[in-house]
């Protein structure tokens, strides 16, 4: 393994004597000695790209914004051409390296198109893989429309087969069907995976499928007769990135552009069904989006990283009548919290990668697991960008003015978080996803069957009956934050919320007849938190096993320590379900939820530092005056 960094005397050097455990030894558990060399390695070729590093005191204009993150992209596409990065753990940081839109352009072009032909793909569409990934040809994903954000129920734009001229005729019927927010659509994308509804000859129209479309000349960038683009204009943040807005005028692709794992049409005009369960299919067809949502909680994950690591470094040293401010617990209590949660997502991003890599080569066996990846991934996306953004908001407040300014790296922190909380439409919708499956689930629970799933997400349910009989019967504080008696909580109140957002479902049921008003009145106050809390079931449950098996007796502690944390710090926000539910009555669960999260986050202060050495990477990708290695 190559050598990992020597950090200098500092002010941050107090820190690192006190720590529990060695940064070295836990670095290693958190990536293999082989992703560790890469790092060394990539980021000696980082240096080699300085564009990539360079950061203008000044803005640039918009236009200009847009041209350097086209040629940093170009960077990036060099780089992986010649550095095999397909593996490499350090991808979702490239996203803070100086332009994030870079980044953000290269993983739709490269992650999601090209994820989605494999996973929805047959041998015929490799050649637009092969070109993707030489850089012939730019992608993008086509799902959002104007009129109906994600929601791919009500996806407007048609794909009519021609049998005469064996094309498929690409419409859209109305403005409020034209796709939108597409990531390199408004400059440089040449192809996009366009998701619309395929009707065949007969007019029957047989649902959402995926098309390869070219809708630019690679040679001249000009859209092709027939494809309307335009840039979707200045944003929030992200200027950089060119969204754009595409109107189809009876535009024509050849019929082999369909992605044909699922379903085909012959010459003739007859439609070939591979998976006869349209839910089956459709859910399977969703779940290369899971590909989009696993990136997209895989930047939220780096933003609180770094948010935290400037955060953490600024007040280690940062001091008020000689104390760093880090000692006070009402910074404790800010910023410990988020660096559990940086680092439970990145065991959870780490696990979610793998299992999407094993889906891509897998079968239509894989359905079911598609399925509960879908489910697990609708809630991860919400859950975690709603945590991040929480996060960094409390890293700037904790910051103070220094926070604002440009050199801090924590307005461009911001700037790239907020809008992936969009991101596949608003995270409110999204989240239903999950809590319809889960409802799926509850009759069989009910009874008493066995559910069972790869991902062991939800298996607990078929213990539902006896684990709502449970009260709570907890004495002390160490038990009480005991990570085994804490997924135990997140167990009961799972089956909790499930049972009730059922019920409260069955009685919309007697009252309204539209589905869409059942689902939104029980939105608020049951299934969000549903899905919420089954989500930070999984992390709890899937980080304790791979914690479970480390061996470094130090590096295991710390790392139970955070996951603790987490879980009773997400808990506070529905204490009150444990008392409406009698699982327990008293002061007692509520007093042991305060003193649990003050203690652990106390007991964590020490090992603040070196965590955030562990985790983090080269100060060259933190790009901050404040978050240096050796302090401000």
């Amino acid at each position: 393994m190559g050598t990992l960094q020597v950090f200098p005397k500092s002010p941050l050097e107090n820190y690192r004597k006190r720590a529990s455990f060695d940064w070295k030894k836990l670095k290693t558990i958190l990536y293999s000695a082989e992703s560790i060399n890469f790092q060394i390695k990539y980021y000696d070729e980082l240096r080699k790209h300085p564009t990539l590093l360079k950061n203008s005191p000044l803005t640039p204009s918009l236009e200009n914004q847009k041209r350097i993150s086209t040629n940093e992209m170009f960077d990036l596409i060099d780089i992986r051409e010649h550095w095999n990065c397909e593996n490499a753990p350090l991808q979702t940081d490239i996203k803070i390296v100086a332009n994030n839109a870079a980044s953000l352009k290269s993983g739709f072009d490269f992650n999601l198109f090209s994820a989605a032909i494999s996973r929805m793909g047959t041998e015929r569409h490799q050649k637009f893989a092969e070109r993707n990934s030489r850089g012939e040809i730019i992608g993008s994903l086509a799902l959002t429309e104007i009129g109906h954000g994600s929601n791919a129920n009500y996806i407007q734009t048609r794909a009519v087969y021609d049998k005469r001229a064996r094309e498929f005729v690409l419409t859209t019927p109305n403005f409020l069907a034209a796709k939108c927010w597409m990531a390199n659509v408004g400059h440089v994308a040449t192809h996009i995976l366009l998701y619309a509804q395929l009707v065949t000859p007969d007019q029957v129209n047989h649902g959402l499928h995926t098309f390869v479309v070219p809708i630019r000349s690679p040679r001249t960038l000009l859209p092709y007769p027939g494809v309307s683009i335009t840039d979707l204009g200045e944003k929030i943040g992200l200027k950089a990135l060119d969204n754009g807005f595409i109107i189809f005028n009876d535009y024509r692709i050849p019929k082999d552009n369909l992605l044909n794992k699922l379903a085909d049409v012959s010459d003739d005009g007859m439609y070939i069904n591979r998976i006869s369960d349209p839910t089956t299919r459709f859910g399977f067809l969703l779940s290369t989006l899971s590909s989009g949502r696993i990136k997209t909680f895989g930047l939220a994950v780096t933003l609180v990283r770094h948010a935290t690591a400037i955060a953490i470094r600024y007040t280690a040293i940062s001091s008020k009548k000689q104390a760093p401010l880090l000692e006070n617990p009402a910074h404790q209590v800010r910023l410990i919290p988020c660096l559990a949660i940086a680092y439970m997502g990145h065991i959870i991003h780490n696990e979610l990668e793998t299992i999407q890599k094993r889906l891509l080569r897998s079968d239509q066996t894989s359905v079911q697991l598609g399925t509960e990846l879908h489910a697990v991934t609708s809630a991860a996306k919400p859950v975690y960008t709603s945590l991040v953004r929480d996060c960094i908001r409390k890293c700037l407040e904790v910051s103070a003015d220094n926070a604002y300014l440009t050199v801090s790296g924590l307005e461009d922190i911001l700037l790239t978080s907020d809008p992936s909380y969009t991101y596949e439409g608003d995270n409110n919708v999204l989240i239903q996803q999950t809590t319809k499956w889960l409802l799926k689930l509850w009759p069989a629970a009910v009874q008493g069957k066995t559910i069972q799933f790869a991902l062991q997400s939800a298996n607990f349910l078929s213990n539902a009956d006896q684990i709502l009989k449970q009260k709570f019967a907890i004495n002390c504080l160490v038990n009480f934050i005991d990570i085994q008696n804490i997924i135990e909580y997140y167990r009961w109140l799972t089956c909790y919320l499930l049972k009730l957002t059922y019920d409260r479902q069955e009685s919309l049921r007697e009252q309204e007849t539209s589905i869409f008003v059942v689902n939104s009145s029980s939105q608020v106050y049951f299934s969000k938190s549903l899905a919420t809390v089954y989500f930070l079931h999984y992390v709890l449950q899937t980080a304790n096993e791979v914690i479970s098996a480390v061996t470094d007796y130090a590096s295991k502690e710390v790392l139970l320590k955070l996951l603790s944390l987490f879980g009773v710090w997400n808990l506070q926000k529905y204490a009150q379900y444990f008392y409406q539910g009698n699982y327990t009555s008293g002061p007692n669960f509520a007093h042991y939820l305060e003193d649990g999260i003050l203690t652990l986050c106390r007991s964590l202060t020490d090992d603040a530092i070196s965590l955030i050495d562990a985790i983090l990477p080269d100060d060259i990708l933190l790009n901050s005056v404040l978050g240096h290695s050796d302090g401000p």
